[in-house]
């Protein structure tokens, strides 16, 4: 039984783990932030959404968003781009600052609504998880204890010492 456990605790529970810090670091750092765009230097209007798996190994247990956006710099001639997790449904039509990653190929948020929190929360989630890790190893590893009775020469019989009679 303990060979299950420690099977369990090696293969289940690091990509569990993975999957809801994912699911913590998502949620909290893919949420926007609205605010006036008149002056941000790049704009995404979402035109179309699809809704991808809700589990993946880039959204956790969350169900995520890839949207075709057209893009404009300064107030410029738009371009169509894929916008992946932090843009949404409820977000088609409204104007979102954004900013480009891989040399302009990818867009992301320029303003996520909390993004202090999400690395604090993602800090917190792989701590605790670490130390879930280690406690389920450490109750595996402990040897069974045997149980008490109320009589000395019962506990002193399954330790296997003697006491002397008084």
């Amino acid at each position: 039984m303990k060979f299950l456990g420690f099977l369990f605790v090696f293969f289940v529970m690091p990509p569990l783990g993975y999957l809801v810090s994912a699911t913590v670091y998502t949620h909290l750092g893919d949420q926007v932030e609205g605010r006036d765009t008149r002056t941000a230097p790049l704009v995404a209007v979402a035109t179309s959404c699809t809704a991808q798996e809700p589990i993946t190994l880039t959204g956790g247990f969350k169900t995520w968003y890839v949207c075709q956006a057209e893009v404009s710099a300064n107030s410029g001639p738009p371009r169509t781009m894929e916008a992946r997790g932090f843009l949404n449904p409820s977000l088609i039509g409204v104007p979102v600052e954004v900013g480009t990653t891989h040399k302009g190929t990818r867009l992301v948020a320029e303003h996520p609504r909390r993004p202090n929190l999400a690395g604090l929360a993602l800090a917190g989630t792989v701590i605790g998880w670490v130390l879930l890790i280690a406690t389920m190893l450490w109750a595996l590893s402990r040897k069974r204890m045997p149980k008490l009775s109320s009589s000395p020469q019962d506990i002193a019989e399954h330790a296997g010492k003697q006491f002397p009679d008084p």
